[in-house]
C-alpha cells in the first residue's frame, strides 16, 4: 500500500490516470525487475485459478487474480465477475478495490469492467493496483487470447527490500523511456516511498541517501528528466 505521504504529492497534481501511474510505478517496477531476477528462465506458464496455483515449469507460486483482457475486445474485466475463481483467490482484489473507493480514487478504477486505450491497459492497471494492495505481492501475467493478470504473494523479503542509490539511474531511465509518466512526480513517489529525504532547488530535487551519498535530479522546464549526479 502506498504511503499517505506519497498520495499527498497529488494534492499539487491533476488525480488522472498518468499522474496515478506515476507515483505507482517506480517502486512497482523496481519490485517488479526483482521478481523477474528471482525466477530467472522458464519454458512453460500454467495457471489453475481454482486453486490460486501458478505453475512456471516445475515450480508453484501462490497467486491471486487481479483481473483479464482479452483479445476479442478492448476492455478489462476485474477478477470479481469472473464466476471460475473461487471467492478466496480474488479477496485482495476486493480489498484492493475498497481501499480504492475509501480514498475516493477515480470510479474508473474501481468499476468491475473498464474500457481500455493506448494508456490504460491491463500492465498499467495492474501495476495501480498493486501499489494500493494491502500486503507486497508482485505481478505475472499470462498471455494468450484471453490473458490473465496476477498477484504473486509469499515472496521472498529481499524482492521487497529497500531501494539502492546504485539502482537509482537504470530503474529511472528504463521507467520515463518506457512509460508515459509524469517524470519529476514519479521520482518524488519514488524517493518517497523509501523514505529518503529531498529537497527542491531551482526546479532540481536533492535527495540523500546518506551521510556520504546526496543525489540531485535534474528536470527541464517541462519537468522532463534530463539526468542526476552525485555520490552514488
Amino acid at each position: 500500500m502506498l504511503k499517505i505521504e506519497t498520495l499527498n504529492l497529488l494534492k499539487k497534481e491533476d488525480i488522472n490516470f498518468k499522474n496515478l501511474f506515476s507515483i505507482c510505478i517506480g517502486k512497482n517496477y523496481l519490485y517488479q525487475q526483482r521478481f523477474i531476477n528471482y525466477l530467472g528462465k522458464y519454458n512453460r506458464w500454467d495457471v489453475d485459478l481454482t486453486k490460486g496455483i501458478l505453475l512456471l515449469d516445475d515450480k508453484e507460486y501462490n497467486i491471486e487474480c487481479i483481473g483479464t483482457t482479452s483479445k476479442n475486445d478492448s476492455y478489462w474485466y476485474s477478477s470479481e465477475i469472473e464466476k471460475v475463481i473461487p471467492d478466496e483467490y480474488v479477496n485482495l482484489m476486493i480489498k484492493t478495490r475498497n481501499k480504492l473507493e475509501e480514498l475516493a480514487m477515480p470510479q474508473y478504477l474501481t468499476d468491475t469492467k473498464i474500457m481500455l486505450d493506448e494508456n490504460i491497459n491491463g500492465f498499467n492497471l495492474s501495476m495501480i493496483y498493486i501499489a494500493f494492495a494491502p500486503i507486497n505481492v508482485a505481478y505475472f501475467c499470462g498471455s494468450g487470447d484471453t490473458s490473465i493478470y496476477m498477484f504473486v504473494k509469499d515472496l521472498p523479503n529481499d524482492i521487497f527490500s529497500k531501494l539502492k542509490s546504485t539502482e537509482l539511474f537504470s530503474l529511472i531511465t528504463t521507467i520515463v523511456s518506457t512509460f508515459d509518466v509524469n517524470h519529476k512526480l514519479m521520482i518524488e513517489a519514488l524517493l518517497t516511498e523509501f523514505e529518503y529525504s529531498f529537497v527542491e532547488k531551482n526546479n532540481n530535487l536533492i535527495a540523500t541517501f546518506s551521510e556520504k551519498s546526496q543525489i540531485e535530479f535534474s528536470f527541464d522546464n517541462d519537468n522532463k528528466f534530463i539526468g542526476l549526479h552525485g555520490d552514488l
